[in-house]
């Protein structure tokens, strides 16, 4: 009799709990945690990144107008100045410092002399950098045909107030800027202005004399008394 109720039992045991259902429920709850897991991952990488790209699209935004023009002008004119340097570099043998007597003189003579000629063009227009025709190119045509044996030329802006026409084009934009922000801005659109003015003249006296003519800018641009007086400065040395 008690034999007949454990074989009882365990039939009922075996149809309750079978060896393949308990496997089963454990896989299903394994993969149920697995899954949890899953999506608690992916919510925490969400959250870390959001902060990210609100961040990115906040400094994206403080890039305004202002910032990007003085960036551009800043790059504009280191461009300009490494071109004007790339085009003395075929004469770069003959002005080796420190080494004969003779190869110092000549250096001396190509940057401390004091014997040159002058060409002046003024009458460039308000912003702009090229030469005039009927006002300078026929003129400095006839400086560079007689000083076409100069040991080198150097080449000196002329800025004037009138020039200032780019400044006012976007001063409307700087209505938030401090005075010297403001005064700051204006010099580096001067300096670029500058610039450009250098290489147009570097340009013309090269196209003019050949590629081999030494021309030198100066590190500086001259601030004109007379408002329409603006454009370049030309020095022949000899």
């Amino acid at each position: 009799m008690e034999d007949i109720k454990k074989n009882e039992l365990k039939g009922v045991m075996d149809k309750t709990f079978s060896q393949e259902e308990i496997e089963n429920r454990l896989k299903e709850q394994i993969k149920a945690a697995s899954n949890n897991r899953d999506k608690m991952s992916k919510r925490k990488t969400t959250q870390t990144k959001m902060p990210i790209n609100k961040k990115n699209k906040f400094s994206f935004n403080n890039l305004n107008f202002n910032s990007l023009l003085l960036i551009l002008v800043s790059v504009l004119a280191i461009l300009i100045f490494v071109t004007i340097y790339l085009f003395n570099q075929d004469k770069k043998d003959l002005v080796k410092p420190n080494k004969t007597d003779e190869e110092k003189s000549y250096f001396n003579k190509l940057y401390n002399s004091k014997n040159y000629d002058t060409f002046k063009c003024y009458s460039f227009k308000n912003g702009k950098i090229s030469l005039p025709i009927k006002e300078c190119k026929e003129n400095l045509d006839k400086f560079l045909d007689k000083n076409k044996t100069a040991n080198r030329f150097e080449v000196v802006p002329l800025i004037s107030e009138n020039d200032s026409i780019i400044y006012n084009d976007i001063e409307k934009n700087l209505s938030d800027k401090t005075k010297e922000q403001k005064e700051k801005i204006k010099e580096y659109l001067n300096i670029g202005l500058s610039s450009e003015r250098i290489l147009e003249s570097v340009w013309y006296i090269k196209k003019t004399l050949g590629e081999s003519t030494i021309v030198t800018s100066s590190q500086y641009y001259v601030k004109s008394d007379n408002e329409k007086e603006k454009g370049v400065i030309i020095r022949a040395y000899h």
